[in-house]
């Protein structure tokens, strides 16, 4: 009797620490929720020094991307590219930036201001091979982007959501970015 009762209260305790540790492990893995989620492919992927990416994250001008580069817990700062200009005249630069309309100002912005990577969002119709989203970080001091991923999908039968679409390709950026060093 007290031998089953052992048995049973091991395979009790051993059931609810593996439940603990695939908690800790999927809230540790995937800070986006994903349902149903489509197939991430890496385009690109460059090594780079922590230190330097996490100083700040510049996001497309619209305040959930805000709350999205907030999120990757990664940055020490995140703003939008139209806070960076406002910044950037607020202190005086701009005779050192004059413009951060093309590669040569963000180089100057990165130099004069402090380091940063911009986060790009972009979608692509490739009529009969489908759709594309994609997530790209640029480096300014590299001219070049240093991670890339997408996700293919039909959208008149597959349709978009951010579970399904967004949050892989983020999931996947943090699993770049955890990687640094």
């Amino acid at each position: 009797m007290m031998r089953r009762f052992l048995v049973v209260f091991s395979v009790a305790i051993c059931l609810i620490c593996n439940k603990i540790t695939a908690q800790t492990a999927s809230s540790n893995s995937e800070r986006f929720p994903t349902t149903g989620h489509k197939e991430v492919t890496i385009l690109k992927k460059t090594n780079v020094n922590a230190d330097t990416l996490k100083t700040l994250l510049i996001v497309p001008n619209n305040t959930s991307w805000i709350e999205i580069g907030k999120k990757l817990n990664y940055f020490k700062e995140v703003m939008t590219l139209s806070e960076l200009q406002k910044d950037i005249i607020a202190k005086g630069l701009s005779d050192k930036i004059p413009s951060i309309s093309d590669k040569i100002g963000l180089y100057n912005a990165y130099k004069n201001y402090k380091p940063f990577v911009i986060l790009i969002n972009s979608n692509e119709d490739l009529k009969a091979q489908g759709f594309r989203t994609r997530l790209s970080l640029y480096d300014p001091m590299r001219s070049d982007m240093i991670f890339r991923n997408e996700v293919r999908l039909n959208l008149m039968w597959e349709g978009y959501s951010d579970k399904k679409v967004l949050n892989p390709l983020l999931n996947s950026l943090v699993d770049y970015l955890s990687e640094q060093k």
